[in-house]
């Protein structure tokens, strides 16, 4: 694993130009940030079947110390690349405080999704929604275009999605289980947003970095409990430090490079292969079946993000 981390922590150390540039578009990093963003998702997918390892009934506690060990990461790692100081502006600062809520939100909605409906159903539904969302806001709220490949990329990968997340066989569905991932799916499209605004003026490193510091700082009143919890348990602890350092610091530094360079809604589109590694790990790890229309929902799933990758090659537009 640490190899493979480093390869995609590679990906993403490359500097960025100005936002919005043609030269972003049409560069060779975009297909670079394209392909960290999508490391980046492959790591994720190990979340949930690693976050199913833990005992129900301490979700806050696990998403508290997720958050806090990813953040100090990433400051670190923010504080090695700043070149020099650059203001915060009010908006700036507006959108730290939605993307903190949105990241606390996002990780206790998740692993609560987690534990009623199953790894694979609560993945697939709380990544499969964002993209949809992400384009949508950038259509109607920000008003920035969104491409006709996009679309097709993402119609296609939604579809695989909903094959993937059909109740049945030996995965579990709950309603309730189900309501929470889709809000996780809300939550997941508005942090891509704010970190693309903050990324801006600061650069990915920094905007994942402040985000996260907020998510950690909202779900601190779980922290006193959450210490003595992992503390007795070495597993507990190797766990939460994968979870922190490799599933928060690693890939959202990959994906906060996505967004900057692509947009949030082709970095969201492209962060589906994530329900797709987590389904084939939920499969194989977690011994859960899956059906045949699941495995083709995978197969369009990969086939969807196969066509939005091909896309980042140089060339003119960009969702």
């Amino acid at each position: 694993m640490p190899p493979h981390a480093r390869s995609c922590d590679t990906v993403a150390a490359s500097s960025s130009p100005a936002p919005g540039s043609p030269s972003r578009q049409r560069s060779s990093p975009a297909g670079r940030a394209a392909a960290g963003a999508a490391c980046g998702a492959v790591i994720w997918g190990t979340l949930g079947p690693v976050a199913a390892q833990f005992p129900p009934g301490y979700m806050l506690q696990m998403a508290e110390l997720r958050l806090l060990i990813g953040a100090a990461a990433l400051y670190f790692l923010a504080r090695r690349r700043r070149l020099h100081h650059v203001p915060w502006q009010r908006r700036e600062v507006m959108a730290v405080a939605l993307g903190s809520v949105a990241v606390a939100g996002f990780s206790v909605s998740y692993f609560y999704a987690v534990e009623l409906s199953g790894v694979a159903t609560s993945t697939v539904i709380a990544i499969g929604g964002a993209p949809v969302l992400a384009g949508l806001t950038a259509r109607f709220i920000t008003r920035r275009h969104v491409t006709r490949t996009w679309a097709v990329a993402t119609a296609v990968a939604v579809a695989g999605i909903a094959l993937v997340s059909l109740p049945g066989g030996k995965i579990a569905f709950s309603l309730p289980g189900t309501a929470l991932a889709v809000l996780a799916a809300a939550l997941y499209a508005a942090q891509a947003d704010t970190i693309q605004a903050v990324a801006r003026r600061h650069g990915p490193t920094t905007a994942v970095a402040v985000i996260f510091g907020g998510g950690a700082l909202a779900l601190s009143p779980w922290l006193p409990s959450a210490v003595p919890w992992v503390a007795t348990d070495t597993g507990r602890l190797a766990g939460i430090l994968y979870l922190g350092v490799f599933t928060t610091a690693v890939a959202y530094a990959l994906f906060a490079h996505g967004v900057d360079r692509l947009g949030a809604p082709t970095a969201v589109t492209i962060s589906l292969l994530e329900p797709a590694t987590a389904a084939a790990l939920a499969a194989v790890w977690l011994h859960q079946s899956l059906s045949l229309p699941r495995w083709a929902g995978l197969v369009l799933v990969l086939g969807g993000l196969a066509l939005m990758m091909r896309r980042q090659q140089p060339g003119p537009g960009s969702a």
